[in-house]
């Protein structure tokens, strides 16, 4: 699984540096510089303390995600209901989920700070709306007759909800979450960029305002990369938790 990742990834990159010859060919421009020295430029980073932007990047997205997955497979389960909990539920996510979450980074940050915890809360804010609607949507979906047949067996509530809910719950946060994933992202760029000094956004962002053009490109790439290395994540997830899918 994981060579064929990598080998995904390696087509990928392919097509990437053959459109970015051409844009370099084309523009003729130091705003475009060859990605032949953006590459060479990427070991030279462990100087500028690349691992440090990397890691607090990397840890940020993940707990984001991660706590994106718990609340939207608790609130998505109870929504799907039809019980006074879900009723109560439904008009507060379809009241708030219009609001532009990134409007909201000014009033997190005034709460939490400018530290991690809020950049993790507005990824979650980002993702953890779709997450919810997809969760509930596809429990409303499991077909009756599953639920029928396993009751007329003798399983009880929670046998049911282990093996037939939270299962499908789950296969459809991760889901979700691929499609989420460049958006959470996008969102982490932006939070980086205020109040922080470690973070793939700041040094991006510091190496513009540089008119670095090469190392800007070089901290583009690697964040390039941690968006692939959450995605292997949550293939590895897939395989490990969900393999009845595979049948």
């Amino acid at each position: 699984m994981i060579l064929s990742k990598l080998k995904s990834l390696a087509i990928g990159a392919i097509g990437v540096m053959a459109i970015w010859f051409i844009a370099f060919w084309v523009m003729d421009s130091h705003i475009m510089p060859n990605p032949v020295l953006v590459l060479r430029a990427i070991p030279g980073l462990v100087d500028q303390n690349i691992f440090a932007h990397f890691r607090h990047s990397f840890f940020r997205v993940m707990a984001g995600l991660f706590s994106s997955m718990a609340v939207g497979l608790v609130v998505g389960i109870l929504a799907a209901g039809n019980n006074f909990v879900s009723k109560l539920l439904n008009p507060f996510i379809y009241f708030t989920y219009p609001i532009p979450r990134i409007a909201l980074l000014p009033v997190v940050m005034l709460i939490f700070g400018l530290g991690d915890i809020s950049k993790i809360i507005m990824i979650t804010l980002v993702i953890v709306y779709p997450t919810i609607i997809v969760v509930r949507d596809s429990v409303k979906d499991i077909p009756k007759e599953i639920y029928n047949v396993l009751t007329c067996y003798g399983a009880s509530r929670l046998h049911v909800f282990f093996y037939i809910t939270l299962p499908w719950a789950f296969s459809a946060i991760l889901s979700t979450l691929r499609i989420s994933l460049g958006t959470a992202i996008a969102i982490l760029f932006i939070t980086e960029t205020f109040g922080t000094t470690f973070g793939m956004g700041f040094f991006i962002q510091d190496a513009w305002m540089r008119i670095n053009y090469v190392q800007m490109y070089a901290g583009i790439v690697v964040l390039s990369i941690v968006g692939f290395l959450l995605f292997m994540i949550i293939d590895i997830i897939e395989d490990v938790f969900l393999k009845w899918k595979k049948v």
